[in-house]
């Protein structure tokens, strides 16, 4: 695929995404927030660990996770994402929770950090690179800008399981009805924000890459980490036979420390 077709796929993302994660109300937002403390405490990570450290939100959307790391007292967040529509809200609620010392957002890609090399004690970029046409080159900037002894956390979409034959159905479907059309029927129907992202994202954005929990391991591993863990994700347990049935290989879900001496 060339370039141009590459620049019209990701300003097709950008508008998908900008329009998806603007529709938080506060409350909603706010219980995103939540959200990371909640999931890292059930994880068994200490959150006083995140004071004072420097972070990056790789494809941050509305920010969240940005305005959860400014909370728990990190020293400098910034958040990369290329929907201009996302960065213009997530200014607007560092702001008004009186975070903009601590927090930064920026329009930029994955594919590209627009940060030197070895920039941040901490990452998370979770649920981004498969969205992107070359995951393996967004994962390797991740690595690009993370320090030595950093901590990694890295989401990506599992292969195989019902859901995804389903919503590869709902792709097809997506040729034919516009995103705007979908989005309006489902808003009048009463469907939340929240529900609105987690299914129509996938059937309309371009790329939508999966991966087995074997490969992404390789990759943190030939990346030069330790201490890889999946963590796991609430809505299902993919160790079941049923969960394996419908969702696959599920939500890839991992934590690693980049090794102090890569």
């Amino acid at each position: 695929m060339n370039d141009s077709k590459h620049k019209e796929q990701e300003q097709t993302t950008s508008e998908l995404y900008g329009s998806l994660f603007t529709a938080y109300d506060q409350k909603r937002f706010d219980e995103s927030v939540e959200l990371f403390n909640m999931r890292h405490t059930r994880w068994g990570i200490p959150l006083e660990w995140f004071h004072g450290k420097t972070c990056l939100d790789a494809g941050c959307g509305g920010g969240r996770f940005v305005v959860a790391l400014a909370k728990l007292g990190a020293e400098r967040v910034e958040g990369v994402d290329i929907s201009e529509e996302a960065i213009t809200a997530a200014q607007e609620r560092i702001k008004e929770r009186g975070l903009e010392h601590r927090a930064h957002v920026r329009v930029g890609s994955v594919l590209d950090v627009p940060f030197p090399d070895q920039s941040f004690e901490y990452v998370v970029c979770s649920g981004v690179v498969h969205h992107t046409p070359d995951p393996k080159k967004g994962f390797n900037e991740l690595v690009r800008v993370l320090k030595p002894g950093g901590k990694f956390f890295f989401s990506v979409y599992g292969k195989g399981g019902l859901v995804w034959m389903i919503n590869d159905i709902g792709r097809l479907i997506a040729k034919v009805i516009p995103f705007k059309i979908m989005e309006g029927l489902w808003k009048v129907i009463g469907i939340p924000p929240n529900k609105r992202y987690n299914y129509l994202d996938n059937m309309y954005v371009p790329y939508c890459y999966r991966y087995t929990e074997k490969e992404i391991r390789t990759w943190l591993e030939d990346a030069g980490f330790e201490n890889i863990r999946r963590v796991k994700f609430e809505r299902y347990d993919y160790e079941t036979l049923k969960s394996h049935f419908f969702h696959g290989e599920g939500w890839l879900q991992f934590y690693a420390d980049k090794k102090a001496n890569s």
